[in-house]
């Protein structure tokens, strides 16, 4: 035992003394490369300056881009410079640009029937004379959610329908507990649901969101002790009925990207209008 000890420490003590010896000090001029010496070069060989580009004067922007005014959209709603898809893809009919692919609409279907909605789904919906009009995959809703129904059921996409029942479902009908005797909401009166037609207002330069199926109308909310709450211009009444339709119309704003109503324009005194228009960044006009 007392050898092979003596064989450790003679193999390893060489080993530690060195680790313990002191290293020459190295000054960061040490760690400098010396510049290698190199001829200065012959004029001919000098780096040319690059001559500055010359480019031709630019026209007027394309209607869209940032900074310039695009093409009108629905009444009162500002330019965002956001390249909407019947932009991007002009002259494709916009039932096919907006058509779900099999998961997203199998899944849209799945959430309406888990919420308790009343639909039925339709034959695709094109127009013969408007192209650019139509549902790829419509649906006709009849109750967005359980004992709500919608007067004559609406023709939309899934995803119209979808949003509608959540802001029922979780603003809506918990608002209706606030008015007098606690009412429970029955109905809904559309206005226009789906129709091939222009935005109003601007002299039919670009195709409403209801000729895609994207927009629903509503004129009126319906109860079950037989009142109704229509939509209209009210000027500081101070009732129950003004605060119902404040809150409904300020929270469908977290569900639809365009909410007009009464005082936005003439068009729309008389019923709130909701779409779920795709626009760049999730912008939202409320109005």
């Amino acid at each position: 035992m007392r050898g092979y000890r003596t064989f450790i420490l003679a193999t390893l003590m060489p080993l530690v003394l060195a680790a313990e010896e002191p290293r020459p000090q190295v000054r960061p001029a040490d760690l400098t490369p010396q510049a290698e010496a190199r001829p200065n070069p012959r004029p001919e060989e000098a780096d040319p300056q690059p001559e500055a580009e010359t480019r031709p004067s630019s026209g007027p922007s394309e209607p869209g881009e940032p900074g310039e005014p695009g093409e009108p959209g629905e009444p009162g709603e500002e330019n965002t410079g956001a390249a909407t898809p019947e932009q991007d893809r002009s002259g494709v009919p916009m039932q096919h640009i907006l058509r779900e692919d099999d998961f997203s609409y199998s899944a849209c279907l799945l959430e309406l029937t888990l919420l308790g909605a009343d639909f039925s789904e339709e034959t695709a919906v094109t127009e013969a004379d408007h192209p650019q009009c139509g549902i790829a995959r419509p649906l006709r809703l009849k109750s967005p959610l359980p004992g709500i129904e919608i007067d004559g059921g609406a023709l939309m996409r899934c995803d119209t329908a979808r949003h509608l029942a959540h802001w029922l479902r979780d603003f809506v009908r918990p608002a209706t507990t606030f008015l007098p005797g606690q009412p429970r909401l029955v109905g809904l009166e559309p206005g226009s649901t789906y129709q091939c037609r222009p935005t109003i207002g601007n002299g039919g330069e670009k195709l409403s969101e209801h000729a895609f199926g994207n927009a629903l109308d509503i004129a009126a909310f319906r109860f079950q002790d037989g009142s109704r709450i229509e939509i209209g211009t009210r000027k500081d009444d101070g009732d129950m009925a003004e605060a119902f339709q404040r809150a409904v119309r300020s929270t469908a704003c977290l569900y639809f990207t365009t909410v007009l109503g009464p005082g936005a324009n003439a068009a729309h005194e008389d019923h709130l209008h909701l779409d779920i228009k795709a626009r760049s960044s999730d912008f939202r006009l409320c109005q």
